[in-house]
């Protein structure tokens, strides 16, 4: 007489769904935590990015300042590098690939991140202004500072103004404080054209 064919018992089933349920958790848990590895790195690459070539512009353009006296209207000092702590203006050459052109450039802190705005210099009294825009967002906390030479002859250290607007200034430090995965190393940037020490003085 034949045996009759054994199943499974309501029991195992439960114990083979309850693991399952668990290997499920597992591998969807492992898979959420990839994903958000990607982003951060994804997040990280673009933050990095970013940085990099706002400094890499910054380092250009400050460094390739020139002592061009244009004045835009009867109200702005007559000088060429206007330099405060939150602030800085000055005369440079644009890059072809950015239009070219002698323009002012002014550098500060905005509602959305570090700016940069340009102003074509047509004549020695107009210029067309362009609209801001911005090269580092998220940007928490931003610091200008200035060394040369004075009008004396003497080396003025670190100073948060620069208050010769007709000289040059042999370096410019940018301190900053970003929110974002990627700090801010302070840039100390050297101008090519260094008139500091033979301009007339103020």
């Amino acid at each position: 007489m034949r045996r009759r064919e054994r199943g499974f018992t309501l029991l195992e089933i439960l114990v083979v769904l309850s693991l399952l349920a668990v290997l499920l958790v597992l591998l969807s848990g492992a898979l959420l935590g990839a994903n958000r590895a990607v982003s951060k790195a994804q997040r990280y690459t673009v933050s990095l990015d970013e940085m990099r070539a706002a400094q890499q512009f910054l380092r250009t353009a400050i460094s390739e300042a020139l002592p061009l006296d244009v004045t835009e209207d009867d109200s702005q000092a007559d000088g060429f590098f206007m330099g405060t702590s939150e602030r800085l203006q000055f005369v440079a050459t644009l890059p072809g690939v950015l239009g070219g052109g002698i323009q002012r450039f002014t550098l500060q802190r905005g509602a959305e991140g570090l700016q940069v705005a340009f102003s074509r210099l047509e004549a020695q009294t107009t210029a067309s202004r362009d609209e801001p825009q911005v090269l580092l967002t998220n940007l928490a906390a931003l610091q200008f500072s200035y060394r040369g030479i004075s009008p004396l002859g003497q080396p003025t250290g670190w100073i948060d103004q620069w208050p010769w607007p007709r000289r040059l200034p042999s370096a410019v430090r940018i301190a900053a404080r970003v929110d974002g995965p990627v700090p801010w190393v302070t840039q100390v940037i050297a101008l090519r054209l260094n008139l500091s020490s033979g301009a007339t003085g103020e």
